[in-house]
């Protein structure tokens, strides 16, 4: 997959090359099925085609641009690359794409503007964390986006308990019990000798085991502050707390045996922990708008807040997912549905390009989480004129 960032979408929005394409499609990663892929993507370059035609100024560039790209069709290897969406955008001298990590939905547009509110929902939220999954037989790291997870493999880090510990008949001093959360997975778990807890010595034998895994953390992270989340059975993860000086542990665990679930399976459950934390900001940005929804400067009038976007006057703006809004922008607002086909516009999307571009911040929610479940609303910085 490609990187997408922050950066990467501003360029997008401040692109002043005239005429602008935008397609987007999901992808298939992998199997038979990776050859629709290129089928999917021939259709929509027709579309790109057809939509550009409709245009009246000259498209000799871009039309070039989009030729060019029309020849990955055939690029067998470039599809067996893939990752859960594709988005490419094309203008005169522009001409970029994306293998993205999340689905996209299959769109084509051609406007004034790139189509970028898919990429908006991409980012929010978006951070860097870890999962280490550790049990007596396994330790596994991972590096972890939103929509990703790919294992790590540092060099200190030990591959099991025995290895950790440099010794060959550990397991024969701890009481092989299947209880709890490891019952599901018939994994083996630590107790000590008839207790339902740890005695000391295995306490003091999992603590070394703990902070051999410290060390090679330590080395690796150096003094990032990456959230780190531990992944094992429950009653492990207080000794690894005590054990491990790392400042990013995040203060959940994902509790149970690690040793059978899929790397897919872990990253779902720590996503789960986490996100909060990630989007904390977009949900900071409801709970402003809600507290302050009698102020003048919350609004959820399409035609003030086009308003305040072309005066640069939006300082957060929410948008609802996978909604669409055609209207010709003006002076005065928007004219919704109008029938001036070439003009029209994508009003969520419009509003989105100048608010980023004037320093405001944008977030996209579920329609039924948005403010009195409209298409979009606003936190003014000033009122516009």
């Amino acid at each position: 997959m490609d990187s997408f960032t922050h950066h990467n979408l501003m360029q997008l929005v401040t692109n002043s090359d005239g005429v602008k394409a935008s397609l987007y499609m999901p992808t298939i990663r992998s199997g038979r099925e990776v050859q629709q892929n290129a089928v999917r993507f021939k259709n929509l370059i027709k579309q790109v085609k057809h939509k550009l035609d409709e245009q009246a100024v000259d498209i000799t560039h871009i039309d070039a641009r989009v030729d060019e790209a029309l020849k990955l069709a055939a690029n067998d290897q470039w599809w067996q690359h893939q990752g859960d969406g594709l988005a490419m955008f094309f203008a005169d001298d522009f001409m970029e794409s994306y293998r993205l990590p999340a689905e996209m939905p299959e769109l084509v547009l051609v406007g004034q503007r790139f189509q970028i509110t898919p990429l908006v929902r991409l980012l929010q939220g978006d951070g860097q964390f870890h999962v280490l999954a550790v049990s007596q037989n396994s330790v596994r790291l991972f590096r972890c986006t939103r929509y990703d997870i790919t294992e790590l493999q540092p060099a200190e880090l030990p591959s099991d308990l025995r290895s950790a510990l440099n010794i060959d008949e550990y397991t024969s001093t701890l009481q092989h019990h299947t209880a709890g959360a490891s019952r599901a997975s018939g994994g083996t778990i630590f107790h000590g000798q008839g207790a339902a807890d740890l005695d000391v010595q295995k306490n003091n034998e999992i603590s070394q085991y703990f902070q051999v895994i410290n060390r090679a953390l330590s080395n690796y992270f150096n003094d990032d502050r990456v959230p780190l989340v531990f992944a094992g059975v429950e009653y492990l993860f207080p000794i690894f707390r005590e054990s491990c000086k790392y400042k990013g542990i995040y203060d959940q665990p994902v509790a149970g045996n690690p040793d059978d679930v899929s790397a897919k399976q872990l990253h779902t459950a720590a996503w789960r922990l986490v996100e909060p934390m990630f989007l904390g900001d977009r949900e900071s940005a409801l709970t402003q708008f809600n507290k302050f929804v009698a102020n003048e400067k919350t609004t959820t009038k399409l035609n003030q807040i086009v308003s305040a976007a072309q005066e640069g006057a939006i300082e957060t703006l929410l948008l609802a997912e996978d909604e669409q809004l055609w209207g010709l922008p003006g002076n005065s607002g928007a004219v919704v549905n109008s029938q001036e086909e070439i003009q029209r516009e994508e009003l969520l999307n419009y509003t989105a390009v100048q608010a980023l571009a004037t320093g405001g911040t944008v977030y996209t929610l579920p329609k039924h989480r948005m403010p009195q479940e409209q298409r979009l609303a606003a936190i003014l910085r000033f009122l516009p004129r």
